[in-house]
């Protein structure tokens, strides 16, 4: 799934998604993990055109390379509480990393586990 998120990551940015946030993160009540993606699209369009230019983009990839549901994808503006706090703590430029961040606590918030690829906000 680490891999599945950064091709599509990869693919969004050749689609012009402008994804400025990727990340997996952990919800521990779900005990699942969801892939966010924030682009300043979701607050000018709205997430339901966003989720559209996911769909659209992902048409390239193959069944066997698209493993990652819709239904694990959320979409989020830049400004997001989440996004805001993650940026506090890390920021990759535009490029594709593989920051691991676990158990760690940012401004009293605690999270549990994120897989982040890019955290370029700069709001």
């Amino acid at each position: 799934m680490i891999s599945a998120g950064a091709n599509l990551v990869k693919i969004l940015d050749d689609s012009s998604c402008r994804v400025k946030a990727a990340f997996w993160m952990f919800l521990p009540e779900e005990k699942t993990w969801t892939l966010i993606l924030a682009s300043p699209l979701v607050k000018e369009e709205g997430p339901k055109k966003y989720y559209k230019r996911i769909i659209d983009a992902t048409k390239v990839l193959t069944a066997e390379d698209n493993i990652i549901s819709l239904s694990n994808i959320s979409v989020s503006d830049i400004n997001s509480q989440l996004v805001q706090l993650l940026k506090c703590a890390i920021s990759t430029g535009e490029s594709i990393s593989n920051i691991r961040f676990s158990k760690n606590t940012i401004n009293g918030v605690f999270i549990d586990d994120t897989h982040i690829y890019r955290m370029n906000v700069n709001t």
